[in-house]
């Protein structure tokens, strides 16, 4: 992966949202009160992912919405409780990109879904520990 895309995800804020509720997560920063929530709601591994441009190549907005109906599409098939989530750059001309915040998945399980909608990158983490970006090209 190039340092340009490595430095962009890295800086990347992600946003959770639960009942009027929102999470900010960076990764690497520690939340407490995301990881309490989490304990609460028994999520013990999370990934986030999107469908939006997929390998960092811009799509319209209609074709990343569409894209995104398939994920979520997939998530509830596979029977994985969610929440609507953003990755909001820190990169002037990039758009945020609308995800999914999915509980209780392996590492594996969110690879295949990511590379399946053709992203460069997830993110996964464990309850209580640090949020990576895994890359997936």
């Amino acid at each position: 992966m190039n340092d340009f895309l490595h430095q962009a995800y890295m800086e990347t804020i992600y946003t959770i949202s639960d009942k009027g509720k929102t999470f900010t997560l960076k990764i690497n920063i520690p939340n407490l009160e995301f990881n309490s929530w989490c304990m609460a709601k028994k999520i013990d591994s999370w990934a986030i992912i999107t469908a939006f441009n997929p390998y960092s190549q811009e799509f319209t907005k209609g074709e990343n919405e569409e894209l995104n109906d398939q994920l979520k599409k997939m998530i509830v098939k596979k029977n994985f409780s969610f929440n609507e989530a953003k990755g909001i750059p820190n990169t002037i001309n990039w758009e945020e990109e609308d995800s999914f915040f999915i509980h209780n998945i392996s590492l594996e399980e969110a690879q295949e879904i990511g590379s399946f909608f053709r992203q460069n990158a997830i993110v996964y983490g464990l309850n209580g520990g640090s949020k990576n970006i895994i890359w997936l090209v």
